[in-house]
């Protein structure tokens, strides 16, 4: 063998080790409970499969609320927020929840949308946008077209952009990266449609959209721990979002970006408590305080505008889930089962730990 390809590919052999040394030195051991006695009861058997989910999966921290016959009857955290700190996960504790985030931006649009007499397809041309007039091929996109994904929009990826991610990007410069799309009603999911309704609402209302959203939803909600960040990272939160190492079953700490701040798409701060709220505020439907928004929101549909449909165990939900760097959250709820649910955790979902222990619960909650 050539001498320089022979030292080469030692040097490669010299810096995968090196990695995996790096990576062990700087991550974390799975979380561990020790050994706990057969559950006998309802709560003990959720206990048991959540517990249980920490070391199969590789979460460092989760919490989970279930709602049944407009009740909350199980709600509680394990694991950690904060593998360095040992900061304990709490129903207390503040972390985003990715792209569930759409769900309270629907609700604001359609709170909005009630008090201007608005319907779904209304075109944003109609709306009364200040200083900036949109470009025509936005403005003839409706809300509905926005809710429903159906724009076209799509996030583009670039080098110059990869390299920006970590600046702090005013939503209010959301048209610079829409100027030169052609948008059309062809459906794409992306996270632009949501951006791009958080814009249009604040420039309609003026006034900055984590306000608005706050006054319009979180606070007639009781979710008074949430909130759109505008920064990122924030020092006083103790959570940290995780994922699975590249080759040892060990937990790193893991960067979360948001494309806009604030980010009407993820950006929503939240905790298990005001979760709770929102699920119990959901599954009530016609009978919860968002009754109207919800209502408005189908436009000829079951699943209001902005919800996932979601099948799991075959059964149908409506709601969303949630994936934003080191963090995951899935909410789903059903008005004719009667039932909702509600995981967040701070771990990428590698294994898809979401759908599975969801799966895991609903049998005990279907009985």
């Amino acid at each position: 063998m050539n001498r320089k390809i022979k030292f080469f590919l030692l040097g490669l052999v010299f810096w995968f080790l090196l990695f995996l040394g790096w990576e062990w030195w700087t991550s974390y051991p799975r979380v561990r409970f020790g050994a706990v006695p057969p559950p006998e009861t309802f709560e003990e058997k959720i206990d048991s499969i959540l517990t249980n989910s920490l070391t199969q999966y590789l979460i460092p921290g989760i919490a989970v609320g279930i709602v049944k016959e407009e009740k909350v009857i199980y709600l509680k955290a394990f694991g950690y927020a904060n593998l360095a700190t040992k900061d304990s996960m709490r129903l207390d504790s503040t972390f985003p929840v990715a792209s569930v985030s759409k769900l309270i931006t629907a609700l604001g649009t359609a709170n909005y949308a009630l008090e201007k007499g608005l319907s779904p397809k209304t075109k944003l041309d109609c709306l009364s946008i200040r200083q900036n007039k949109l470009p025509n091929k936005i403005g003839n996109l409706s809300l509905i077209n926005l809710l429903q994904h159906r724009t076209g929009l799509k996030e583009t990826l670039s080098l110059e952009g990869y390299l920006k991610r970590n600046q702090k990007t005013p939503l209010l410069d959301l048209m610079n990266s829409l100027s030169e799309s052609e948008p059309d009603t062809t459906a794409y999911y992306s996270d632009l449609n949501f951006d791009l309704l958080g814009y249009v609402l604040e420039k309609a209302e003026n006034q900055e959209f984590s306000k608005l959203i706050d006054q319009r939803i979180l606070r007639i909600g009781g979710m008074e721990s949430s909130f759109f960040t505008e920064d990122w990272p924030l020092d006083y939160l103790p959570a940290m979002g995780y994922q699975q190492t590249f080759l040892w079953k060990r937990l790193e700490p893991v960067d979360t970006h948001f494309g806009h701040h604030p980010s009407p798409s993820s950006g929503l701060l939240t905790t298990a408590e005001d979760m709770s709220k929102l699920l119990l505020h959901l599954s009530r439907e016609d009978m919860g305080v968002f009754s109207e928004e919800l209502r408005w929101l189908r436009h000829e549909s079951e699943t209001p505008a902005g919800f996932q449909q979601i099948s799991l165990n075959k059964m149908d939900f409506m709601g969303h889930y949630g994936g934003q760097g080191g963090f995951s959250a899935l909410l789903i709820y059903s008005p004719k089962l009667d039932l909702g649910l509600f995981l967040m955790s701070n771990s990428h979902d590698k294994a898809d730990f979401r759908n599975q222990i969801a799966s895991q619960l609903l049998p005990l909650l279907t009985r």
